[in-house]
């Protein structure tokens, strides 16, 4: 049973004991599954480790699994739907990912790398960088490369973090979310076909962090002047690309294409 099969049976599920009734079973049967996401975080590189197609539609499932466990952690319709997500403690959560393999990781500090903004609670003073008041789901790291990034809710200034772009513009390379607009390739293709969908890949390697690794445009190479098709700068490329989201960019943030994009940035 693969994870897009144990990815439907969550779907289906109408009990009120997720882990017992599936998860448990799942994680006793499944070690070929397991054991492949778990040497896929171990791969090593220069510095980024190659990964075929099909290695990235197998993190892809796996990704899609956790991204489901995480809606009973949120509130909202942004999904269409008032299903509130499989029936999981947040013990349960994380016992689950341990048991993939996944390391849980709470960092104090605010960083675009490890957090996804859930809220947002605006500060007077614009300057004021973010500062995380409450994790809603913990990030999720494989080895060096980022699985899941964590749910935060935030406060920040407006230079920052602007109301209304930060915490509501549409969150990109997400497949569900209950929080606010977003989307992912793999939506709009059948359900065969949308499991044919590269897992996006971020790491944390030798005080760098690097966002959407197999991205074909390098942003660094972009001259600033330059606009692509969607009246994006690189600057703004470089915020939607690292955030997956704008955060202060006010250009309409519907039905962009920024998966083609990658960029690096040294960690503080």
């Amino acid at each position: 049973m693969s994870f897009r099969s144990l990815y439907h049976s969550l779907l289906e599920y109408e009990g009120q004991a997720a882990f017992d009734d599936l998860l448990r079973p799942w994680l006793d049967n499944n070690l070929p599954e397991i054991e492949l996401l778990r040497s896929l975080g171990a791969r090593t590189g220069t510095p980024i480790p190659k990964m075929s197609s099909e290695e990235l539609w197998h993190l892809y499932a796996a990704h899609r699994v956790l991204e489901l466990l995480a809606l009973r952690f949120q509130t909202g319709s942004a999904d269409g739907s008032e299903w509130p997500g499989p029936a999981v403690t947040e013990d349960e959560f994380r016992r689950f990912a341990q048991c993939i393999g996944l390391d849980i990781v709470h960092p104090e500090r605010w960083s675009p790398f490890h957090h996804e903004i859930v809220g947002l609670t605006p500060i007077a003073d614009p300057a004021r960088p973010a500062r995380i008041l409450k994790y809603h789901w913990p990030c999720l790291m494989l080895g060096p490369m980022l699985f899941m990034r964590a749910g935060v809710t935030v406060s920040a200034g407006s230079a920052h973090m602007a109301p209304g772009i930060a915490d509501q513009s549409t969150l990109y390379w997400a497949h569900r979310r209950k929080t606010r607009a977003h989307q992912d390739l793999a939506h709009g293709w059948g359900s065969n076909s949308s499991w044919r969908t590269d897992f996006r890949r971020d790491y944390l390697l030798d005080g760098m962090f690097h966002f959407n690794v197999d991205g074909d445009i390098d942003l660094s190479k972009v001259p600033p002047g330059d606009v692509d098709d969607g009246g994006l700068s690189a600057q703004e490329r470089r915020e939607l690309v690292v955030n997956r989201c704008f955060v202060v960019c006010t250009k309409d943030h519907a039905d962009l294409f920024p998966y083609d994009d990658r960029c690096s940035v040294k960690t503080d």
